[in-house]
């Protein structure tokens, strides 16, 4: 009897194994099925991706940009610690189109902003004019290094004014800027590498910067285009324009940090080697500007703007009071931050 159950028991183990064996050899077996099932239809997709491309035209362009309109309020009523109401709008705009064929890129970008503020107890006033226009030749040698050209345009739109000194009135200000006064054109040729997809630096030897101020009685004021004497005190060239020759870094970053959060970078650092003012041939001309903007919702955001200049050139006024005790150059600062209404397309 013993002898009998041992047996069963042996019998019961084999059967169980042999069955187990046949159905992990199956398992193998559909598992083989369904890799060649998956390669043949990756090589299906694939073949049918190659015949739509053969009918869809190449995409050599891309376009965008967004819009903002940027509003700030503050009231004050009473406020022992001090300040003003004031209240402002400010429109900002980014339009830009590339072509991309092969080793040919051109790339064009054109950055508007306007705005306005109204202080309680004085009247409308501009504080904020841009127009940015750049465009960008570039020839590819190899993934990341390239031949490039580059012409940028810079001016704002509306009359600017002089409101440093409070006791002047409104109609009697100086004018100190306008469309075209002043303006700078810069145009180039250099060699571009780009070290990621959203960073890259572009070096030019060989680099034109015009200034132009296109209004006599802002041009003789000296701002943007300084005064040059000859030996007998007696100014010796145009202060309506002046060319300069020298060399440019352009450094470019803009990416998407999150899907909601855009960054964009611009340096822009020039040195001028033909400077009538040879101890001025040292100074490097310096401009950054910096843009962030923030989606909230899908039509609201929050835009953050910060611009940094410093150009030996351009006189500054400097103040003990409201005296003005002397001008020279000056680091000049912006910052923008408004709320409002943002599209991007």
């Amino acid at each position: 009897m013993k002898n009998l159950f041992a047996s069963l028991l042996l019998f019961g183990f084999i059967v169980n194994t042999f069955a187990q064996n046949n159905a992990l050899e199956l398992k193998k077996q559909e598992l083989e099925n369904a890799k060649s099932s998956l390669v043949n239809a990756k090589n299906k997709v694939k073949s049918i991706e190659q015949e739509i491309a053969k009918f869809t035209p190449p995409e050599y362009w891309k376009k965008g940009g967004f819009g903002a309109l940027n509003f700030n309020s503050l009231g004050l009523t009473n406020w022992a610690a001090g300040g003003v109401s004031a209240n402002s709008v400010t429109a900002i705009g980014n339009i830009y189109r590339n072509f991309k064929k092969d080793k040919i890129e051109w790339r064009n970008n054109l950055d508007l902003a306007y705005g306005l503020i109204k202080n309680d107890g004085e009247t409308l006033r501009k504080n904020e004019d841009k127009i940015d226009f750049l465009t960008k030749g570039i020839y590819g040698i190899t993934d990341k290094l390239s031949y490039s050209s580059l012409l940028n345009f810079k001016s704002q739109f509306a009359p600017g004014f002089d409101f440093s000194d409070p006791t002047i009135e409104d109609k009697d200000r100086t004018e100190i800027s306008k469309f075209l006064a002043p303006a700078y054109l810069t145009t180039s040729i250099g060699i571009n590498y780009s070290f990621t997809d959203y960073f890259s630096i572009y070096l030019s030897p060989a680099t034109g910067k015009f200034t132009f101020v296109n209004d006599d009685s802002i041009a003789v004021q000296n701002i943007y285009i300084p005064a040059t004497l000859d030996d007998n005190g007696i100014q010796f060239y145009n202060d309506q324009y002046r060319a300069e020759f020298g060399a440019l870094l352009n450094a470019q970053f803009k990416k998407d940090i999150t899907k909601k959060i855009n960054l964009t970078s611009t340096l822009n650092l020039f040195n001028n080697f033909t400077d009538v003012n040879t101890a001025n041939r040292k100074n490097i001309d310096v401009n950054w500007e910096t843009m962030i903007n923030m989606k909230l919702t899908e039509y609201i955001g929050i835009s953050f703007y910060t611009n940094l200049i410093h150009d030996n050139d351009v006189a500054v006024p400097l103040y003990e009071g409201n005296t003005i005790i002397g001008s020279g150059p000056r680091t000049q600062f912006k910052r923008l931050l408004g709320v409002g209404f943002s599209y991007k397309f």
